[in-house]
């Protein structure tokens, strides 16, 4: 895993702390979690929204409900037991699409969400679904006090030289390629 980080000297003022976390999808939503789970413990408001995955199943939706002041959206067509490539286009209809930034543009405007994960998003920026630039405009208009997360499977240049950190995650060995090899708690 690699990892680089900017001062808060050389961070724009005036505006959010952007984080990526780029790579395998299930690693970099595991460290968003992990994220989610951390600012839960110092009393922090944090909202993710999953923009490709969907179910009830999964084991973050049951947990949100037992952290104070964090909450969950799901926006995704991906299921537990669906992989990415076996649906057919994208993970997320458009109509879907436009909800969920919808609704990250209202976390960044109320200001007073700490922490706004943005799960899968990446990959749709890689997918060019969505524009790099939608992101850097989340980004410019966070109050000070926001971090912004956004997880997915590559990043642009721009978002890279934009971002606060940016950490790769590369997976050397996997043995979840069927689902019945998933195991609950840990892959969901």
């Amino acid at each position: 895993m690699r990892e680089e980080h900017v001062d808060d000297e050389q961070r724009p003022e005036g505006r959010g702390y952007l984080m990526l976390l780029v790579g395998d999808e299930r690693r970099t939503s595991d460290a968003a979690l992990g994220i989610a789970l951390r600012g839960a413990g110092h009393s922090l408001r944090i909202h993710i929204i999953q923009f490709l995955k969907t179910g009830r199943e999964r084991g973050e939706v049951a947990a949100v409900s037992f952290l104070t002041g964090v909450s969950l959206s799901q926006y995704g067509l991906i299921d537990v037991g669906t992989r990415a490539e076996d649906i057919p286009g994208p993970g997320i209809a458009p109509e879907r699409l436009e909800f969920a930034l919808r609704e990250a543009r209202r976390h960044i405007a109320q200001r007073v969400t700490n922490i706004l994960i943005l799960d899968g998003l990446l990959t749709l920026v890689d997918e060019g679904m969505v524009p790099d630039r939608t992101v850097l405009e989340l980004v410019e208009s966070a109050a000070p006090w926001t971090d912004i997360v956004v997880t997915g499977r590559a990043a642009t240049p721009a978002l890279e030289d934009a971002a606060d950190t940016v950490t790769v995650m590369q997976t050397v060995k996997s043995r979840e390629a069927e689902p019945h090899q998933l195991r609950r708690g840990l892959h969901y």
